[in-house]
């Protein structure tokens, strides 16, 4: 890897160093079910099925039993982690003090790396079953193919009906899709005209913290694409699990084994699980 401390050496004048653009905090953390001070290598979820009612045959009968479906899935938790050092010559160089600047950077690495483990989980197999043992993909009931064609009314109107046939709550449902989905809605009456609905913040192009279709929208860079084909998600809340034992680890230290040059560490243990693929709709976008 090279060095390019040498580019933030003082001849260059600068007071601060800038933060290249860069995703910074998690987008998806708050769009999940979040388990906090998971122990162990995997966490799992118990979840528990709907039952029907019995209609009463007359006075004194017998009680009813309801048996309810009862489910879990597991998630694997796992490390990541990075360092960066400076050394004494190096900060004596800069005008600024780059430890911070440093610190920042490795704090929206791990807002990145949460948002992928999301994403991973969203459209990859989950483990079901007491230990974990069964994998299980997402059917294809719950895929929008994309048709050739990128992200239209139609397909948003097609997973929110698919969430609405699965009884899916209302509430707290999400959409995550790419800068190019949110091109292709603003090339769709539908999504711009005040005809058919009255929020300026969409209308401009701007849906990030707005809801239109019952979707709280998400743009996000770190959606999987191949082949010009990008996966979006419609899905609810809880329909997607994060785990963390503690939360993102980061510290500057001083090595004296090592000139006592400062090292800014960072890690992160995360696990995720989709806990229920009901909740979750792939939307397949063309983005050629």
């Amino acid at each position: 890897m090279p060095d390019t401390n040498n580019v933030i050496y003082a001849q260059q004048y600068s007071e601060n160093i800038m933060q290249l653009a860069q995703q910074g905090a998690s987008k998806l953390w708050g769009a999940a079910y979040q388990k906090t001070n998971v122990r162990g290598k995997n966490f799992f979820q118990d979840q528990i099925g709907q039952w029907t009612m019995s209609k009463k045959v007359g006075r004194n009968s017998a009680t009813p039993s309801s048996d309810p479906a009862l489910a879990r899935r597991m998630a694997v938790m796992e490390a990541y982690n990075d360092n960066v050092m400076l050394d004494r010559s190096d900060e004596l160089k800069v005008i600024s003090d780059p430890r911070s600047s440093y610190s920042m950077a490795a704090g929206k690495a791990i807002g990145r790396q949460i948002d992928d483990v999301a994403i991973a989980a969203l459209g990859g197999n989950a483990f079901a079953g007491e230990s974990g043992g069964t994998s299980v993909p997402l059917p294809s009931g719950q895929i929008i193919v994309n048709g050739g064609t990128g992200l239209t009314f139609a397909k948003v109107n097609q997973a929110q009906r698919t969430l609405n046939d699965n009884d899916v709550e209302e509430a707290d449902r999400i959409f995550v899709c790419s800068p190019a989905g949110i091109e292709d809605l603003m090339a769709e009456d539908k999504a711009t005209s005040s005809d058919y609905n009255t929020l300026k913040a969409i209308q401009s192009g701007q849906f990030a913290g707005n809801t239109w279709m019952g979707f709280q929208w998400i743009m996000s860079t770190r959606l999987d694409v191949a082949a010009n084909i990008r996966e979006c998600f419609a899905y609810h809340k809880d329909g997607l699990c994060l785990g963390l034992p503690e939360g993102p680890f980061v510290r500057t230290d001083e090595r004296a084994d090592l000139s006592y040059a400062w090292q800014i560490y960072y890690e992160l243990n995360i696990g995720a699980t989709r806990l229920e693929e009901d909740r979750v709709v792939r939307v397949d976008i063309d983005e050629s």
